[in-house]
């Protein structure tokens, strides 16, 4: 077998050819195979016997072309010719009939077969037609693949004559200039340059094209509509003197040079340290900037990991964030994460990096660019911020701040409370007038208050009372310490911050000393006065019998009356100095028992008790007694001096001088319970007054007895008033008393 060492002009390239034989007679297939097998180009032969053999061939094998006998055992050659072209329609298809005949000839040429060659012009003459048909289809193949790159090509490409003229331009290269291709044929290569360029062309470019066979360099296009634009543009010298010629619209190319250029000088100008990392998570670019902070040189930097500069959790974070940025679950392309920089020296500086995600390249990842500030020192503020708020977090008083124009910025709830001092959620209050919790005399005071503190530099805050008015309308106390917000860049002012601090425990022990001071001053008044004037009887008396030594009955008497009227009034002294009005410990009283038991320890002389309740009260069963012991006594000690009851008493000596009643008051009146005398009762005009401390119808008396009546009575909310009692005397009602069922009681 012989080997050409170089294929003669116009025949096939050296690239395999598979060949596809289709023939039932076995001689003829091996005479064929062995005549491919000395071709200049290497030939492959596969066989098949029949047409469903090479069928299923052409299913599972490239092959180049299909050499076929006409007489085949399932079909003829012509219908197999049929059915390969329903699939394979540039396949090459020779037929190659046992005998020649002009009927087979005429109808195979008629169907479109490649070539016909009968048995009977040889082996050679079947491979040589074979080798011009693979040739054919390979060159037309190849020009068509040329014409579509040059027609699809991106670069505008053209042919000129050489007389200047467009023989050929490509879609691309018209759109550049916007024409339509056909427009430019035939037209010469000046209609596309401004007038002021086309000797430029003529006499630089075209003859150094010419001289050296090529020209590349950038010139300015002109299009249909008039505007320019910046080409990338080369010439090129064919064999028969033709040009080739491609342009490239880079316009923008400049422009983006010109930004890239503009971009730089602002990122010199910003200050800001600038950087830009690969995807492979390795320094690019670095600005003056970037080295500067990290004390490095620039080319110390480019090309390093980004570990070289940032400490793990900081590369882990950068990680993430591309990983974020990349994400198919958002479009975000920046995100602003923390970072921290060790610089040259070992300083660790705290930073904040907005990184972006450069262009990516045919959909793969490029790398970032980022912008890096220093946030050392905000860092250090917003500890200090929340080292504040977790001060104000952990105050029991309640912190606000209002604008310039009295509207509620922020509350900060006391302590462990979710929702104000007044019972509105922070949320509620932001936004609203500080006068939804403050009334006009107050916000009065406040503006005041905060006016005077503008004008006083040597002033910081100011202390005030208010009152704050609560969501349910009820008004707390308040001692406010308010202090101005430091003024904008402008020097206005910008606001107030206050602390709120309930000051009703602090108003109620107020009122509780200004109390006590009152009763001290009650008791001055009797330990002057009341008490004085027994004493002075005793020590008169006293007096008279060292000097008579004379002691008779008046003298003791009167001594020993002064000694009772003593201890009544230091005792009612004593319960005034110990009352302090605490809340009663309440339980259920029977009152008809608790009536006599406190009637037998009270002086009542010749008067009587009638009992008529059943009632069970719910009280302080001490102060009911020291209740009921001080009306009992009251009645007493005013009905025993009234004539009228001694002039009963000396008509019936046997009878009471007065009697007491205590009962239950009607349902239709209210709960409660009454006690009733029959003495002279209480004249209308004092009625009002009885109940004052220190006041004594006849001046004998303390006049603290129905005073503390009245304090036990409003202890236990009960309400005490006094009318003319049935018999003329002077009637105590009690009500607003809570009255118990007594076990077993039923409607």
């Amino acid at each position: 077998m012989s080997i050409r060492d170089d294929p003669r002009r116009g025949s096939v390239s050296m690239d395999p050819i598979r060949v596809l034989h289709v023939d039932a007679d076995p001689a003829w297939t091996a005479t064929v195979a062995d005549c491919l097998e000395r071709a200049a180009a290497p030939i492959e032969t596969l066989s098949a016997t029949s047409a469903s053999d090479a069928l299923e061939r052409l299913e599972h094998a490239d092959i180049d072309c299909l050499v076929s006998e006409y007489d085949l055992p399932d079909m003829d050659g012509l219908a197999l010719f049929d059915a390969v072209r329903t699939a394979h329609d540039a396949l090459p298809f020779v037929l190659c009939p046992g005998a020649g005949s002009e009927a087979v000839a005429s109808e195979a040429i008629g169907a479109g077969v490649t070539d016909y060659v009968p048995k009977g012009e040889g082996a050679a003459t079947l491979r040589d037609r074979l080798l011009e048909a693979v040739d054919a289809i390979r060159t037309r193949s190849r020009r068509e693949r040329q014409l579509r790159a040059v027609e699809t090509a991106r670069e505008g490409i053209s042919l000129l004559d050489d007389e200047g003229r467009f023989v050929y331009v490509n879609q691309a290269y018209a759109d550049l200039y916007g024409y339509e291709p056909s427009t430019l044929i035939g037209t010469h290569w000046e209609r596309l340059y401004p007038d002021e360029d086309v000797e430029t062309v003529r006499e630089e470019i075209i003859p150094t094209v010419m001289a050296e066979g090529d020209w590349f360099g950038e010139t300015t296009g002109l299009r249909a509509d008039g505007t320019t634009f910046v080409e990338a543009h080369s010439l090129s010298t064919t064999g028969n003197g033709d040009l080739i010629c491609t342009v490239r619209d880079v316009t923008d190319r400049e422009e983006r040079k010109r930004d890239l250029e503009r971009y730089e000088t602002i990122i010199d100008a910003l200050g800001d340290p600038v950087y830009t990392v690969d995807s492979e998570g390795r320094y690019a670019f670095v600005n003056d900037a970037y080295a500067a902070m990290t004390g490095y040189e620039k080319d110390d930097i480019v090309g390093r990991h980004v570990s070289f500069l940032l400490d793990e959790p900081s590369v882990e974070r950068g990680e993430d964030c591309v990983r974020s940025l990349l994400s198919d679950d958002t479009d975000a392309r920046q995100r602003t994460y923390e970072i921290t920089v060790e610089t040259s020296d070992g300083e660790r500086i705290r930073c904040e990096d907005n990184v972006s995600l450069l262009p990516l390249a045919d959909g793969r990842y490029r790398g970032v660019a980022g912008v890096v500030r220093d946030i050392t020192e905000r860092k250090a503020r917003e500890r200090e911020l929340e080292r504040y708020e977790t001060i104000l977090e952990t105050l029991p008083d309640e912190v606000y701040s209002l604008d310039a124009a009295g509207v509620i910025t922020e509350i900060v709830p006391p302590i462990n409370d979710d929702v104000s001092t007044t019972g509105h959620r922070p949320e509620e209050l932001v936004g609203e007038h500080v006068s939804v919790i403050m009334d006009e005399d107050d916000i009065d005071t406040a503006e005041s208050e905060i006016e005077a503190l503008l004008h006083d530099a040597d002033r910081e805050h100011a202390s005030f009372e208010m009152e704050t008015i609560t969501k349910d309308g009820e008004r707390h106390p308040n001692e406010n310490h308010v202090a101005a917000l430091p003024p904008d860049e402008d020097g206005r002012f910008r606001g107030t911050v206050g602390v709120l601090r309930n000051i009703a425990d602090r108003k109620a022990r107020e009122r509780e000393l200004k109390a006590q001071n009152e009763r001290l001053d009650r008791f001055a008044g009797i330990v002057s006065h009341d008490l004085r004037n027994p004493l002075n009887v005793a020590q008169g008396h006293l007096e008279r019998v060292r000097e008579t030594g004379d002691c008779d009955d008046d003298d003791l008497e009167a001594i020993a009356w002064a000694h009772d009227r003593m201890a009544v009034l230091i005792e009612n002294l004593l319960t005034i100095a110990r009352e302090r009005d605490p809340d009663p410990d309440t339980e259920p009283v029977d009152l008809a028992a608790l009536v006599a038991d406190c009637w037998r320890h009270v002086e009542t002389d010749d008067a009587a008790v009638a009992i008529e309740t059943d009632a069970v009260v719910r009280a302080d069963r001490a102060r009911l007694a020291q209740l009921l012991e001080n009306l009992v006594s009251n009645a007493v000690e005013h009905g025993s001096t009234n004539p009228d009851a001694r002039a009963r008493r000396d008509a019936e000596p046997d009878g009471a001088a007065i009697t007491l009643t205590v009962g239950d008051l009607d349902e239709a009146a209210a709960d409660g319970f009454f006690v009733a005398d029959d003495g002279p009762g209480i004249p209308a005009a004092e009625r009002d007054r009885i109940f004052e401390s220190g006041y004594s119808s006849d001046g004998a008396g303390t006049g603290l007895g129905l005073a503390i009546v009245e304090r036990i009575a409003d202890a236990h909310g009960w309400t005490v008033t006094v009318t003319e009692g049935a018999d003329g005397g002077a009637r105590f009602e009690l009500t607003g008393v809570d009255l118990v069922d007594r076990p077993g009681d039923e409607e």
